[in-house]
């Protein structure tokens, strides 16, 4: 009975359009910044995981030429997960 008279009321109210709330593009422009710092990162990583190999292999200390392999595994992981993150969030998310 309160359904039947309350659902007439209910369909007139309109159905606003979503809008951004203020400040989002500063909020977009931090995260592409992050993102940004992020790649570098994973470049700086892995080339300095390179140096870091080839000195242990030139002065032929086997530990460092090891953590040297094991920073660019990790660079090349790091930037697999940066390349297929997004399309992974945006697929569990149901976007």
């Amino acid at each position: 009975m309160i359904q039947e008279s309350l659902m007439p009321i209910l369909a007139q109210l309109p159905n606003p359009e979503p809008q951004a709330p203020p400040g989002a593009e500063q909020i977009l422009g931090v995260v592409g910044n992050i993102k940004w710092g992020a790649g570098v990162a994973l470049l700086v990583g892995f080339f300095v995981g390179v140096l870091v190999w080839a000195g242990g292999r030139w002065v032929d200390h086997h530990r460092a030429g090891k953590v040297g392999v094991v920073m660019m595994l990790c660079a090349l992981g790091g930037g697999i997960l940066y390349g297929i993150g997004y399309q992974l969030l945006t697929h569990f998310a149901g976007v």
